[in-house]
């Protein structure tokens, strides 16, 4: 906030009296401003009161508390946000309520006397009492001269409402600000925001899903979980006329110089890669990116990448005789941005190789989209892909695609994707699956997030046991900026074509710092701490 400017027009003798009436009215802003506070904590205790004594009936039944909660949210028009272990959710209840305050409901059914509530307009959150939570009447202001926290840290898991199964790779983030994160495969995230953003909501969204806004006031320090209700789409949206798929995706190619950047960008990304051996990690690196994003228009060669942080993992044990190594990681993450490489089941030019069909009208990032699936034409014997392209319904921009090799052709894949140092080495692919979604900045599509998973079993010549690998790459974007954009320095870009794992390393003490990283899943993390005293940092 700038300073109030006052005209220096007036007379010298008339400075005292100015000076009088500046502090006056100083003072009597601050006594407006304080009032003003007052009021809204007054507002804000008030409407806490007011949510948890609103009566509620419910038929008196057994449940668990997991669907008792959803009851009540359902019959009290409010939204619950706790952690599944703290509340333990899948315990039996027995849920009764004739004309009862919702506060005597939800003690009675906790029955637990260290949880406490908050309430922000319809959202509640169960905690425990004896945990470091900051009153919603009692948020701390940037007021000047007040010490404010570094980082607001917000951690949980993403479920579906419907069945509780965890959701991968669900969006989290400050819209408006354009900070986020994903949730890994287990669908937990941990996402850092400046506590300048302590009055603004996090939106979670997915495929499929309703997108959710959450006021970041009630997450500060908590472990919640989030459950996303299913969107179903009605009959009453869809228009019922045939719909051509071919049209579509020319209409959205046509459509990238309206709903993608035509100026180079930053992209602040997080990436990671590893290679597991019979579920063990060989090898693993982590990295934060700024990438010199160049427009859809230029060649797929144009970006550039500036190593920032760096910190990878080796295994020190015994040298072993296969060495199995994701090719070109940093690049093939890169060209992952369908919309600027443009992948056969995209381009339209002849001879075209994918027959494209209309599957559905879905929900994608809380927008409408059409669903276009593909797959390479009969006639073609090589190794193309098979998958699901999302395109927006009213703007028909592309906001993602999950796609696969073919599986009937994916030998002929093996040499474009792996290195290996033996030639006595057999390598045989399982499974190559691909994921890529667009973020939405500023009326423009950028790439949020991209995966890579690749399955190969090995055998060396003349032997009969076989080797598992599982490698994976994932690049995540978690700033853009638009100002002041350039190529880097020459001596600054690291070549994405290289193998990142090779790539000399650079840390420091502190080494994420605010920066917000895709947290491991459960088993890559076990892997990660089960093999961490075999395992080296690399300078």
């Amino acid at each position: 906030m700038g300073m109030l400017y006052f005209s220096k027009t007036g007379k010298a003798q008339n400075r005292n009296k100015f000076c009088i009436y500046r502090l006056l009215h100083s003072f009597f802003v601050a006594c407006i401003f304080s009032t003003g506070f007052i009021l809204l904590s007054i507002n804000a205790s008030l409407g806490q009161v007011l949510m948890l004594e609103k009566t509620i009936t419910i038929p008196k039944q057994k449940t668990t508390l997991y669907k008792a909660l959803n009851l009540i949210s359902q019959n009290a028009d409010c939204l619950f946000i706790y952690d599944s272990e703290t509340v333990e959710s899948d315990k039996r209840v027995k849920l009764e309520a004739d004309h009862q305050p919702l506060r005597a409901v939800l003690d009675n059914i906790l029955s637990n006397p260290g949880l406490a509530y908050k309430v922000i307009g319809k959202h509640i959150l169960i905690y425990k009492s004896n945990t470091d939570v900051i009153p919603v009447n009692e948020q701390k202001q940037d007021f000047p001269g007040m010490d404010i926290m570094k980082n607001i840290v917000i951690r949980g898991h993403i479920y579906d409402n419907e069945n509780k199964a965890a959701i991968p790779y669900a969006t989290i983030g400050i819209v408006e600000e354009n900070i986020g994160t994903v949730t890994n495969k287990d669908g937990f995230f941990l996402l850092k925001i400046p506590d300048s953003l302590i009055g603004t909501s996090l939106v979670i969204s997915h495929l499929g899903y309703m997108s959710q806004r959450f006021p970041v006031q009630l997450l500060n320090k908590q472990q919640v979980d989030f459950y996303l209700d299913r969107r179903v789409i009605s009959i009453q949206e869809v228009i019922i006329r045939y719909i051509d798929p071919d049209l579509l995706i020319e209409k959205a190619m046509e459509q990238r110089k309206m709903n993608n950047a035509i100026e180079p960008v930053y992209l602040t990304t997080f990436y990671r890669e590893g290679v597991q051996k019979n579920n063990a990690f060989t090898s693993y690196s982590e990295a934060v990116f700024k990438v010199y994003k160049s427009p859809f228009g230029e060649s797929e060669y144009a970006d550039q990448v500036k190593l920032m942080k760096s910190r990878k993992f080796q295994d020190s044990g015994p040298p072993d005789t296969v060495s199995l190594k994701l090719k070109a990681g940093v690049q093939s993450a890169l060209q992952l941005d369908i919309v600027k490489c443009i992948p056969g089941f995209l381009d339209q030019t002849p001879p075209v190789e994918y027959t494209h069909k209309y599957s559905d009208l879905v929900s994608y990032n809380d927008r409408d989209a059409y669903a276009i699936t593909f797959m390479q034409n009969a006639d073609l014997k090589k190794a193309l892909y098979i998958g699901t392209v999302y395109i927006e319904k009213d703007g028909f921009a592309i906001l993602g695609a999950d796609f696969e090799i073919n599986p009937e052709y994916i030998d002929n894949a093996a040499t474009d994707l792996v290195l290996k140092k033996s030639r006595r080495l057999i390598v045989k692919l399982k499974k190559i699956n691909y994921s890529v979604s667009y973020m939405l900045f500023n009326g423009r599509y950028y790439i949020g997030h991209a995966r890579c998973d690749i399955e190969v079993t090995t055998r060396l010549r003349h032997r009969l046991s076989t080797d598992h690998f599982n490698t994976f790459l994932e690049l995540a974007t978690c700033n853009i900026d638009t100002a002041g954009v350039v190529k880097f320095p020459k001596q600054e870009i690291l070549k994405p074509g290289v193998v990142f794992s090779d790539q000399p390393y650079n840390n420091d003490d502190a080494f994420w710092g605010d920066f917000n990283f895709i947290t491991p899943e459960v088993k890559l993390g076990e892997a990660l701490r089960g093999i961490i005293g075999k395992m080296e940092k690399i300078e």
